[in-house]
């Protein structure tokens, strides 16, 4: 007789667990700096019970893994792990920082991101602070080095390779929203998704009359460009508008976007005033004369993505291109 998809194991102990307040939350939003977070003052513990069924799935690398039906400890080591759980509601126990982002979570994600535990720092998994959230699943893709200790995850809670190199955040995500169980609220992610990008071809599309429909995208880092990944998220979400990438360096096309590599709007327009007159900018010139140079979160702009990701592209490109003169 064939083995079923699903057998059911007898519910685990109820650990209790602090649960940070809001103000808490804004805290750590603020700069993540890897440290425990204590219980805020004033809150209050909360019981927390763990899965009472396991399912099997086949996850990037052709691992059979048996995950949990309904997780609650669930940890996050990348950007697009992070990205799709957020967008799916799923709010994670432990999470992964990288330098690129200034060691805490990335911009655009900062007002969806809630306290979480850093286990890992530059895909270096903390295994002893790992161990002791006790998590009930693990997301991991191949953007990050701690995929090369799967063995060592693996030992700790299911862990699952939800990507490798060669998905799109599309295929990413519904991976991932199928480690958690989630696949029907992701159709309705990827739905909403499909409807704002047509809503935004429609807006767009007349502007795009007589240009070349090039676009450029500036990641600025230091006091230097720093050349686009050869293939992300933002090159398919401008795709899917009709519009491609200008040629060279990123400093040219019909509309610039300009952003700091890992850094929010905020840090972007600061770097921007100072680095315009840079020699490296010097063919911003043309578009920022036609008002279409916009400053945007460069911390959206970049890595693998992700649904929110790509939603903030979208929101950026519509708002520029319908305003432009």
């Amino acid at each position: 007789m064939p083995m079923p998809s699903i057998r059911h194991r007898p519910t685990r102990r109820a650990v209790r667990l602090p649960v940070a307040v809001a103000a808490c939350a804004a805290l750590l939003l603020a700069g993540c700096t890897g440290e425990d977070l204590g219980p805020a003052e004033g809150s209050e513990d909360s019981e927390i019970t763990g899965p009472v069924g396991t399912r099997r799935i086949v996850d990037a690398r052709g691992r059979t893994v048996e995950v949990p039906l309904g997780a609650q400890r669930v940890v996050t080591l990348s950007r697009s792990t992070l990205d799709a759980a957020l967008a799916l509601g799923v709010e994670p126990y432990g999470t992964a920082v990288f330098a690129e982002d200034g060691g805490r979570t990335p911009s655009y994600l900062a007002d969806r991101a809630v306290p979480a535990r850093v286990v890992a720092e530059e895909g270096r998994v903390r295994a002893g602070r790992l161990k002791e959230l006790e998590p009930d699943l693990i997301l991991v893709d191949e953007s990050t080095p701690a995929v090369d200790s799967l063995a060592a995850l693996q030992a700790v809670a299911p862990t699952v390779v939800t990507s490798t190199g060669r998905y799109g955040w599309k295929q990413a995500f519904t991976a991932t929203a199928e480690a958690l169980n989630m696949a029907s609220a992701a159709q309705q992610v990827l739905s909403q998704y499909g409807a704002e990008l047509a809503e935004t071809a429609r807006v767009v599309g007349p502007r795009l009359e007589g240009t070349s429909r090039a676009v450029g995208v500036v990641r600025w880092s230091g006091d230097a460009l720093v050349r686009p990944a050869a293939a992300d998220h933002v090159r398919s979400t401008l795709a899917s508008l009709g519009l491609g990438r200008a040629p060279g360096r990123g400093t040219d096309g019909d509309w610039v976007f300009f952003g700091v590599r890992g850094g929010g709007r905020e840090e972007a327009v600061q770097a921007f005033s100072s680095a315009r007159d840079r020699p490296a900018l010097a063919s911003l010139s043309g578009a920022e004369g036609r008002d279409r140079v916009t400053v945007v979160d460069g911390s959206a702009w970049e890595g693998p993505g992700g649904p929110i990701a790509a939603r903030t592209v979208l929101q950026d490109v519509r708002r520029a291109v319908a305003s432009s003169g």
